[in-house]
């Protein structure tokens, strides 16, 4: 199984974001060592880039898979628990075809987000950011296409 939960996981990280000087703002690098990835071999590498515009948040991200092929998406979306459209490719696994995210502020450095597919919930995670705002923690949960319970942990690092 394709690791691409990690892509919208990442998706979530964005309602850090809100100000100008929001901690999840930056270029993070995926930190596969740190990661609890299984199933499924990791990616060779992914990034995720977070703007903050005004009370938006602009979240692109891309992985690159073991065979070389890359997945990317993107959004923007504000902190308020409304749906704002994904942008760009996924695969059928974890994300199954998620439409839209719903992003909802879960404290001063953590939020959570809902990626829903025809109005159905498909894939929730949490992010949060350290106080030295130098590395970004993501814990998915999700079903697979077999209905089989899915929890990644990822660690990314500011660049």
């Amino acid at each position: 199984m394709k690791q691409t939960i990690i892509v919208f996981t990442v998706a979530v990280l964005l309602p850090l974001l809100g100000a100008e000087n929001n901690p999840a703002a930056g270029t993070w690098k995926l930190n596969i060592e740190k990661s609890k990835l299984a199933p499924g071999p990791p990616p060779k590498s992914a990034t995720l880039v977070i703007e903050a515009q005004g009370d938006s948040v602009k979240m692109s991200y891309e992985e690159i898979e073991g065979d070389d092929s890359r997945v990317g998406y993107g959004y923007t979306a504000t902190l308020d628990g409304k749906d704002y459209p994904l942008t760009g490719s996924s695969r059928p696994d974890l994300l199954r075809g998620a439409e839209t995210v719903v992003l909802r502020r879960n404290g001063s450095r953590a939020f959570g987000g809902m990626f829903r597919k025809s109005g159905q919930v498909v894939m929730t995670d949490m992010t949060s950011v350290s106080k030295d705002a130098k590395t970004l923690k993501l814990i998915v949960n999700g079903v697979d296409a077999k209905g089989k319970l899915i929890t990644l942990m990822t660690v990314w690092d500011k660049q």
